[in-house]
């Protein structure tokens, strides 16, 4: 399962996270598999659970 980038900006940024939004923008790629990324998704806080509940 994939999820796209800007799903992901989205929802930082609904929830007021602007500055992690913006370096997550320039971090992550088009679409992001969560159990692949996991690692870069940890470093920036976010949990592979909370991604794909969303």
């Amino acid at each position: 399962m994939q999820i796209a980038k800007d799903e992901i900006i989205d929802l930082l940024r609904s929830r007021g996270e602007h500055d992690k939004a913006s370096n997550l923008d320039c971090a992550l790629p088009r679409y992001v598999d969560p159990d692949q990324d996991a690692g870069l998704l940890h470093q920036f806080d976010l949990s592979v659970r909370e991604l794909t509940e969303s």
